[in-house]
């Protein structure tokens, strides 16, 4: 089975598009001369440094673009060794995990830091019976804490898990067992810490969830029961509290999966609004859980006859859980086969290789959709919301929250008649004579057209691509100006 995934993997990969979050941490893990400097660029970015780390340590190795691929490739496939070969689960279990969207393309195929936690995550629960009496255990949760700040937050469910099963253990703690925790709790401290230090102050203001502001305790409550938060599974929050309940016997693992679950809904309610990348670490969370449970780990309390029943109906909703997410694996598969590419940077790039468009200052609405176009093509990117040029936007409340397309046109012009270099234009929208509408194209940044500027726009550029569609959100139509 791990062949033939492998070898599904291997088929993702020579076909995959890079998208603009890919190619931001590239971009930021090579900014400055050194280490130092990288640390002080991704201070306030959102993310802990061990992604960053990995990618400048592999492009000092090998500087060439692609040791972003082949770093995510690297840890997905470690990932997933690591399960197929030490995990206690059914053979159908194993499969279900191998073939899910996450497992084969999300983590493995998408270069992105999330991968990382998985891997941490796995081998926290494979070497569990040897690391929970020594230091490693802290150390492993320490590199947990800074692969990703929902992953922080994980890293302290496991520490609570610890907790819990030391209280629950029949057996009694001597006074080392306790300063061994007392130490990996240190240890985890000092990563939250190293986390925090990372990402706060956020430069990212405009990404924080709108409803972090103004809120009642009412409000926080009912929000931990709507659609938000783990919508992208497409499996029920309540199915999820079931999920939990498979883990009954042991008072350390059900209290940690509730515990997780709530916490990551309060995060993804009150700070960031979560995606399928986010969401998913709570079903490792969960795999990690089962697996460390199913070889002894979890403590005990006094069993009741109808925790049979809670046991078996928890487990069959967690399989259904993991059935859910390898149906969705047939997305990738299709659109590969379709020729429908993840995103479409890598033809813009093409595009701005001719020679004709070469010396092109590009322009995009919105402008995070230019960060991936440094993969595949030198040419200068000016940023419309804040008015510069870059490789990484800053997605700040100070920037223009409303754009025009008589305002696309004024930089264009002011930029062309100040370099002499024609501009090229990504609209994620399509702009007819007819167009009317003002939407919100990212966070709280809005576009508006009407059909007067629409006309302007048009009769003043030359539309010279329409690059549609694509896996993601990554297509566009490229405006040549002048006309």
């Amino acid at each position: 089975m791990f062949l033939v995934w492998l070898a599904l993997v291997a088929w993702f990969i020579s076909g995959h598009t890079f998208w603009r979050d890919e190619v931001r941490a590239l971009s930021l893990a090579l900014t400055g001369s050194n280490f130092l400097a990288m640390l002080r660029a991704i201070h306030g970015e959102g993310h802990p440094a061990v992604w960053y780390l990995i990618l400048r340590t592999a492009h000092n190795l090998v500087p060439v673009r692609e040791v972003l691929p082949a770093a995510a490739a690297v840890i997905g496939i470690a990932t997933m060794a690591v399960f197929t070969r030490y995990s206690p689960f059914r053979a159908i279990i194993v499969a279900l995990v191998l073939f899910s969207f996450w497992a084969a393309f999300e983590y493995v195929a998408v270069a992105r830091n999330y991968g990382i936690a998985a891997l941490v995550m796995f081998v926290i629960a494979a070497a569990y019976p040897r690391v929970r009496h020594s230091l490693w255990f802290g150390v492993l949760l320490l590199l947990l804490c800074n692969t990703n700040v929902p992953a922080c937050l994980l890293a302290a469910m496991f520490l609570l898990f610890r907790f819990i099963e030391m209280l629950a253990d029949h057996t009694a703690q001597t006074k080392r067992d306790w300063l061994i925790f007392v130490g990996n709790a240190a240890i985890a401290l000092l990563g939250a810490l190293l986390c925090f230090v990372t990402v706060y102050p956020t430069a990212q203001d405009a990404a924080i969830s709108t409803s972090f502001s103004d809120q009642t305790i009412g409000k926080v409550i009912a929000g931990m029961f709507d659609g938000s938060g783990f919508a992208n599974l497409d499996f029920p929050p309540l199915l999820l509290l079931v999920c939990c309940a498979g883990l009954v016997r042991r008072p350390a693992a059900i209290v940690s999966a509730f515990a997780a679950l709530l916490v990551l809904k309060l995060f993804f309610y009150l700070v960031y609004p979560s995606d399928y990348r986010h969401e998913i670490l709570y079903v490792v969370f969960l795999l990690s859980l089962y697996w460390m449970v199913a070889e002894g780990a979890g403590g005990r309390w006094h069993e009741k006859p109808w925790m049979n029943l809670v046991e078996r109906i928890g487990s069959v909703v967690m399989v259904a859980l993991l059935a859910v997410q390898t149906w969705y694996l047939h997305v990738p598969i299709r659109n590969q086969v379709r020729g429908v590419p993840f995103s479409r940077s890598a033809e813009a790039g093409a595009l701005l290789h001719q020679p004709q468009y070469r010396q092109a200052i590009v322009m995009g609405d919105p402008d995070i959709m230019l960060e991936a176009i440094p993969y595949y093509a030198d040419n200068p990117l000016y940023f419309l919301r804040q008015q510069r040029f870059g490789r990484v936007v800053q997605l700040s409340n100070n920037a223009r929250k409303l754009l025009t397309l008589d305002d696309v046109l004024a930089d264009a012009d002011h930029l062309y008649r100040r370099t002499g270099r024609p501009i090229i234009f990504l609209s994620h929208m399509p702009i007819q004579p007819n167009t009317n509408y003002r939407r919100k194209m990212m966070y709280n940044y809005q576009t508006a057209v009407t059909p007067d500027a629409a006309r302007r726009f048009l009769s003043s550029t030359r539309l010279i691509a329409r690059l549609r569609p694509s896996g993601m959100d990554e297509n566009y139509d490229v405006y040549l100006y002048p006309r």
